[in-house]
């Protein structure tokens, strides 16, 4: 017998495509015998803001509640929140209240009584919310050196290689579109044309 599961996913900038992360779910839940009555999507919404307070995320916690789903998909951790502690808070609420979540991209199901996973969990969200401040300090010492305030910082070719490395396996297009809605201005073409430099 299936257990009935729902999705949820998050994207930073508006236009960004949520469906990357949608299809990646939707994959999950039939390779592990899930049935995914539903996926809820929050779109141009920050990763650091408070879970709880997200819409989508508020109407998929309704739904669980409402109707007996105690599984809950989510791409990879970053997409519950960038913020350590919003993040585990949200985390902890739902695993107390019951709930299963599973972070599909680490293929990891969240238990915060077990050492290895909690570790790898405050690692992985330690990680994403280094990742956000370094960003913010960049473009405050842009501004600082009198470039205006709505252009970003140049990508770097670590940065570049980094999401190469986490998102390994994954098309370019989607590595693209992940950099994008976590921040990152480029177009996909010069994002190609930094990739086969990096490659070749």
């Amino acid at each position: 017998m299936s257990v009935r599961a729902v999705g949820y996913a998050r994207v930073s900038v508006r236009g960004e495509d949520v469906e990357v992360q949608v299809k990646a779910i939707e994959d999950y839940a039939r390779g592990h015998g899930f049935e995914l009555v539903g996926v809820f999507k929050d779109e141009a919404v920050t990763g650091a803001s408070d879970p709880f307070k997200r819409e989508a995320f508020k109407a998929m916690y309704k739904y669980c509640v409402d109707n007996g789903v105690k599984a809950i998909l989510i791409y990879d951790l970053t997409r519950l929140g960038r913020s350590l502690v919003s993040a585990i808070e949200a985390l902890k609420r739902l695993l107390e209240e019951g709930f299963q979540v599973y972070f599909i991209r680490h293929n990891v199901k969240a238990d915060l009584n077990d050492p290895a996973s909690k570790v790898m969990i405050y690692t992985l969200l330690m990680v994403a919310e280094l990742e956000r401040d370094f960003m913010r300090m960049r473009q405050e010492e842009a501004w600082r050196q009198g470039k205006p305030k709505g252009r970003p910082p140049k990508v770097s070719d670590e940065v570049i290689a980094r999401y190469l490395k986490r998102y390994e396996g994954l098309p370019k297009k989607a590595i693209w579109k992940i950099m994008v809605g976590d921040g990152h201005k480029l177009s996909y073409d010069h994002f190609l044309r930094r990739v086969k430099r990096l490659e070749g």
